[in-house]
């Protein structure tokens, strides 16, 4: 697939069904795409993201350039590397109450991986902050989520709230948003009273950093904190818990590539299966990342980007109009057998250092890229990596359906045909 040029047809606005042809040109070779990235000037998004303002409103996601650039620039305090390593405290947390859910499971002959791996994520992003009458617990233990507000999803105590993030009426609208609107009232009366983890008015949390724009420097009002808190809820849980269940599916199917990873896990943790993971202890499973980068490559949680062009320009020798939308398919890209021989195997070692220096730029994009890639792309490979590990460190997994049953499903994030079904049973060690 080189260039190809598509007509759809879209909803002019969520509330009408007035429809409109779009042209659409799609992008599936690396040389295009690399043409896409080195223009600057392609960091418009594109006609699809408005289904998504209902929802998010002008956030980060969805904002037009003129307002980008500056917004990015604001939030990036909060993937700041000070404030991942207290996100990495929550997330061992939450993973370890995941865990306690699947021990649970080992009874069974399968367990549908989804639904926990999407609470647990919304979990991790969404836990309220506790703060303890303890002086003697080090501040950022009290930490418990990257927003700092709680609902207990994987314990089934927010249903309501779940729901309506997985629903398109205006009724879930009004839940989603009302839910958003109190927490964020809520934390703002702490944050005004200097109720931060270790009582000072540096922020601890993502939630603290939006709220101290807002209060502090007064570049954000309200809604816009709202819109991001919204933005970061739906895009931080779904493209993770994505992540975590391709990568799992595939590690149950091909078990001399589970025995390789048990080995690392072993190796570098010991027998101690309940251990926080440290950041140390991430650079040293090399194995387990070549395996999440091959699963990314077959399945990217973002199986595709979509920009608008805001003039016409010429790449590759294609000319593309103005006010076009160009769609690059990371999917088919990281299906180019010219990169990638026999692109259907799954082979981790396609990504070992002296393998991974053959893969040209822009052949490999998970998770987007250009100018306005992902702003919680670390964040977001730490807590894939965190669950992963926290899991096969205490399971042996065995996934129950063959690759040619379980297919792809390329929406928003790449779904299944069918519910991922996996065995879990715990190590012997």
């Amino acid at each position: 697939m080189s260039l190809v040029s598509l007509q759809f047809l879209e909803p002019k606005s969520t509330e009408r069904s007035i429809i409109r042809p779009l042209k659409k040109y799609l992008f599936g070779t690396r040389h295009l795409l690399a043409g896409y990235v080195e223009r600057k000037r392609i960091i418009e998004k594109s006609d699809f993201h408005e289904f998504f303002k209902p929802y998010v409103g002008n956030g980060i996601f969805t904002c037009d350039s003129s307002q980008w650039k500056a917004r990015r620039k604001l939030l990036a305090a909060g993937f700041h590397s000070s404030m991942l390593k207290g996100y990495l405290v929550v997330i061992n947390k939450h993973a370890q109450k995941l865990v306690e859910f699947l021990h649970e499971e080992t009874g069974k002959e399968s367990t549908c991986i989804e639904s926990p791996l999407s609470l647990c994520s919304l979990d991790i992003v969404c836990v309220d902050s506790i703060f303890l009458d303890k002086p003697i617990i080090h501040p950022i233990l009290l930490l418990e989520s990257i927003l700092g507000v709680k609902i207990g999803a994987l314990q089934s105590e927010a249903e309501e709230y779940v729901s309506s993030l997985h629903g398109q009426a205006l009724e879930h609208l009004r839940i989603a948003h009302g839910f958003s609107r109190k927490i964020i009232k809520e934390r703002k009366l702490r944050y005004m009273k200097g109720e931060t983890a270790d009582g000072s008015r540096r922020p601890k949390c993502l939630l603290d950093v939006l709220l101290k724009l807002h209060i502090e420097d007064q570049v954000l009002d309200e809604e816009g904190v709202r819109q991001e808190v919204d933005t970061f809820i739906a895009a931080g849980h779904d493209t993770v818990a994505v992540a975590v269940k391709w990568a799992l599916y595939l590690i149950g199917l091909y078990p001399e590539v589970q025995e390789k990873i048990h080995h690392e896990l072993d190796s570098v943790l010991g027998a101690d299966n309940k251990c926080p993971i440290s950041i140390d202890d991430l650079k040293e499973f090399k194995y387990l990342d070549c395996v999440l980068k091959e699963s990314n490559r077959l399945y990217p949680p973002s199986p595709a980007i979509a920009r608008k062009v805001s003039e016409e320009i010429s790449i590759c020798g294609y000319k593309i109009p103005k006010r076009t939308t160009v769609v690059a398919s990371i999917f088919f890209l990281h299906r180019d057998e010219n990169v990638f021989p026999d692109p259907e195997k799954f082979d981790p070692e396609r990504f070992l250092p002296e393998n991974s220096t053959r893969i040209p730029e822009c052949a490999y994009i998970p998770l987007a890229a250009g100018p306005r890639n992902c702003i919680g792309r670390v964040f977001g490979e730490m807590e894939v990596k965190v669950l992963v590990c926290h899991i096969l460190r205490n399971f042996s997994l065995h996934s129950l359906d063959s690759r040619d049953k379980v297919l792809p499903i390329i929406k928003f994030t790449l779904q299944s045909s069918q519910p991922t079904r996996i065995k879990f049973r715990r190590r012997q060690q």
